[in-house]
């Protein structure tokens, strides 16, 4: 992170009158990709261990914050500041240098201040991802396919480096089933039967969430549970069931 301001929680460091500074020379340093555990078991007799997985950990950042144009850690600064970085939620973090690449920050750890006995000096916080990844800006597609008879390709762009698990709303459904089949992901299907007609159905699938516009209706058993995965580079999208189709997503970047 080369940027000296940046966006935390709905507000910009310069309203608070801190920026980012270095505290050594020479090359920066920063995190490129996240830490990696391989998951793996040995057997008996094997000296080759079986291979299962993989996990990565949350990306963790390590800022240092000074006071800008002259001004002191005073009491009034440091319990503006304090409640600004303590958070219970990870909130939006992105540099003025690179305002598409998103993360969500909290700090966690010990938060040290070390200063001159006057007010002058800078702030240590460890900010932890909320994931392994940046992400980019919030996107919204729409696909019009009301007026479909049979099962339609569409396509949809990952334009990220992971897979992602959009949100969807499935907007005046044809009375019956509704299905998208993802032929650039084996033919998973993701299919609900027994819509009524012209139901609204939102699917959180990441979260694995699912909400109708239908007052005391869940869709939980009409879903076959095949949340709708994403795969990097062209997603071809086979549609069955007239609608219309809204995507909001998040590209995750790497390195």
């Amino acid at each position: 992170m080369d940027s000296i301001h940046f966006y935390y929680n709905g507000r910009h460091s310069s309203e608070l009158g801190v920026c980012m500074v270095s505290l050594n020379g020479g090359l920066h340093q920063t995190n490129y990709l996240p830490n990696k555990k391989i998951l793996s078991e040995k057997i008996a007799g094997n000296n080759i261990p079986y291979v299962f997985g993989s996990d990565y950990d949350p990306l963790e950042f390590r800022l240092v914050l000074a006071c800008v144009d002259g001004e002191y850690w005073t009491d009034r600064k440091r319990r503006e500041v304090a409640r600004w970085l303590d958070t219970s939620t990870f909130e939006e973090f992105y540099t003025d240098n690179e305002p598409d690449l998103f993360y969500y920050f909290q700090y966690q750890g010990l938060v040290e201040l070390t200063h001159n006995g006057m007010g002058d000096g800078y702030i240590e916080v460890t900010m932890l991802n909320d994931s392994p990844y940046a992400r980019s800006p919030t996107q919204e597609r729409r696909y019009e396919l009301t007026n479909i008879t049979s099962p339609t390709l569409i396509e949809f762009d990952n334009a990220g480096d992971d897979i992602i698990y959009p949100e969807i709303w499935i907007y005046n459904i044809n009375a019956g089933n509704f299905q998208i089949r993802n032929l650039s992901n084996g033919g998973k299907d993701f299919k609900f039967i027994n819509i009524a007609n012209g139901e609204t159905i939102y699917v959180d699938n990441e979260h694995h969430h699912i909400a109708t516009d239908i007052p005391l209706t869940y869709r939980y058993d009409n879903f076959n549970n095949n949340y709708l995965e994403l795969v990097r580079g062209i997603n071809r999208l086979e549609i069955t069931g007239a609608c219309s189709l809204t995507f909001r997503y998040q590209y995750h970047i790497k390195g």
